[in-house]
């Protein structure tokens, strides 16, 4: 039996590969663009229920966070929850791709190492496919970047929310989020 995690709604399909590899699950629910992870969150079964996005920071916003309130913020990554739901968004700065290379960086690993490009553009040639999601390259890459920084923070709150469901605390998330990765 597959194991789902339909609640949670990336808008990108590495974002999507990202997201099932930390989680070890078969599926998420993937969104293509911010304003339909916005709009599968806030309609059907998940507008009062609960719901995870995760969008990169796009330079044209085509979604409304008046809704929402900042819990924090790091280099690449700022939590937002729901001001009266269980609702959560997950922001990556810029996005997937410059969060990959970072972590990558600050590893000391190369993407070629995975067999993939080492450049922004090149890396995008390979994540903007619609078959990333499913890419063993990617995974394998994300899987050697779970002890990056930022890795792991992400890590640590997709699980913690995936956890927690309607009993997580606002300020246990950002002690999470916070926490330095050797704890």
């Amino acid at each position: 039996m597959a194991v789902r995690a339909n609640y949670i709604f990336p808008e990108c399909y590495v974002d999507t590969n990202i997201l099932k590899t930390l989680l070890n699950v078969d599926g998420v629910n993937h969104q293509y663009g911010c304003s339909r992870v916005m709009a599968g969150m806030e309609t059907g079964r998940f507008a009062d229920g609960f719901a995870i996005g995760v969008v990169d920071d796009d330079k044209k916003k085509t979604y409304n966070f008046q809704e929402y309130e900042e819990l924090c913020r790091s280099e690449h990554l700022v939590l937002l929850k729901h001001k009266s739901k269980h609702h959560y968004l997950l922001i990556v700065c810029k996005a997937a791709e410059d969060f990959l290379l970072s972590c990558a960086q600050e590893l000391g690993l190369t993407l070629a190492d995975f067999g993939l490009p080492n450049t922004l553009e090149g890396l995008k040639s390979v994540t903007k496919s619609n078959e990333s999601d499913k890419e063993p390259r990617v995974k394998r890459l994300v899987n050697a970047l779970r002890s990056s920084s930022e890795m792991a923070r992400l890590e640590r709150i997709i699980s913690y929310l995936h956890d927690k469901q309607y009993a997580a605390i606002a300020e246990d998330l950002v002690a999470v989020f916070y926490r330095d990765k050797k704890d």
